[in-house]
């Protein structure tokens, strides 16, 4: 087969793709990058087919998938410490800001807003917490079985009924009524 041929090459991915998904997904976390190094493998494997023996095809196809695992686990440890390298620098820059914002709010305060959450129902108690945490908005909309939008709007209702709980005044706290538990 010669490179050109796509409708012969089409049976070859057909007959090995398999194969080569398995081959990738037994050494990656995730299958949505072994079924996209699967697709690099082959675009490599078209544009290089002239110079293969049809008789090493299997092993010449995996050599290909080889190189392209490594390139990948390679490209994703530089980006990974890339990413921590980051990290470190924007808490080094942003840590003073936090330190002096902690320092802002009295112990009285802090227990009335916990106090305050605690008011808040269930489903947007959790929305709060979750953004406390840092969970990822896409991560709590799936868990809540609601999209990001709506997670985006009752989070919006959560923080205004945390600001009307916090807000000074005599019966503010005491006559705070928490707001429908519906997203």
């Amino acid at each position: 087969m010669k490179r050109g041929e796509t409708d012969k090459f089409r049976l070859l991915v057909r007959e090995y793709g398999l194969l080569l998904r398995g081959y990738l997904a037994a050494r990656l976390p995730h299958q949505d990058d072994a079924d996209d190094l699967a697709q690099e493998v082959f675009l490599i494997a078209y544009k290089k087919l002239g110079s293969c023996d049809p008789a090493t095809f299997v092993a010449w196809l995996l050599g290909i998938a080889r190189n392209q695992l490594r390139n990948h686990w390679r490209s994703r440890t530089r980006r990974e410490d890339a990413l921590a390298r980051f990290r470190e620098e924007i808490s080094e820059i942003v840590e003073p800001d936090l330190d002096a914002a902690a320092g802002q709010f009295s112990p009285a305060e802090i227990e009335r807003l916990l106090h305050c959450i605690t008011l808040l129902p269930d489903r947007l108690r959790r929305i709060v917490r979750a953004g406390l945490e840092g969970t990822r908005s896409e991560i709590i909309a799936r868990e809540l079985g609601i999209n990001t939008n709506a997670l985006y709007q009752a989070r919006f209702r959560a923080h205004a009924a945390l600001r009307n709980c916090m807000s000074p005044g005599p019966d503010t706290f005491e006559s705070f009524s928490p707001i429908s538990d519906e997203c």
